[in-house]
């Protein structure tokens, strides 16, 4: 992939359907390069939970494509389940797709970027790292923790001209594998894939005087 140094560069970490496909296209829309990263079906391919993986990858980006401008960490793993019944490998699999994702990616792109003197990590949260729901316990011990390492991140970074920030995702995004998995979900009822994404485009251009830390997307309809 031939990438331009005059446009500016965003890494779509965890990417797949759904959001990981929206985050591309509207990047890509506004004129930013895109590297997406994830198992499978990526530019380039990383276990994100995998700390020398995700730094080969992220050396490979900084000397082919230079610094990220955007990295965007949208790794998960939603687990449903009842207490008794979640194994511990699942419990440990859950927070490690979420929780050690984005440690590790922080680790590797945060010398870059404070090397550049700018640049933005966003983070993919749940309502689950707010409340934690009946047989949720895995999934939302993972994303309060989540939400922790990202306001601590945010804490140490923001002095420094990088902007972090953690999307609270308040429902259900609209794709073949949530209708799979709830097949009563309407249309009406789910978050659209590309509003979702425009609100990462708008944090990642958010002027320094008034950034945003944590922003929390619904459909109108959702309680809450």
């Amino acid at each position: 992939m031939h990438i331009a140094k005059d446009k500016p560069l965003a890494v779509i970490a965890g990417y797949g359907e759904g959001l990981g496909e929206a985050l591309k296209h509207c990047f890509e829309e506004d004129g930013y390069h895109v590297i997406t990263l994830s198992r499978r079906k990526s530019d380039i391919l990383a276990d994100t939970t995998n700390a020398q993986e995700v730094n080969d990858a992220f050396d490979r980006i900084q000397r082919e494509y230079g610094t990220p401008d955007v990295v965007v960490c949208n790794t998960a793993l939603l687990t449903i389940d009842g207490f008794l019944t979640t194994t511990a490998e699942r419990f440990e699999n859950t927070w490690r797709a979420s929780v050690l994702s984005t440690f590790n990616i922080a680790q590797a792109v945060l010398p870059a970027m404070l090397s550049a003197g700018k640049g933005s990590l966003l983070v993919t949260g749940a309502t689950a790292g707010i409340r934690g729901s009946k047989n949720f316990s895995a999934f939302s011990s993972a994303k309060f923790a989540l939400r922790g390492l990202v306001q601590s991140l945010a804490r140490e970074f923001q002095p420094k001209n990088i902007h972090i920030a953690h999307i609270i995702i308040d429902g259900i995004l609209w794709s073949q594998k949530s209708r799979e998995r709830f097949p009563a979900l309407v249309e009406e009822n789910a978050i659209q894939p590309q509003d979702a994404a425009n609100m990462y485009l708008f944090l990642a251009k958010q002027p320094k005087s008034a950034w945003t830390q944590e922003i929390d997307i619904r459909p109108y309809n959702e309680t809450f």
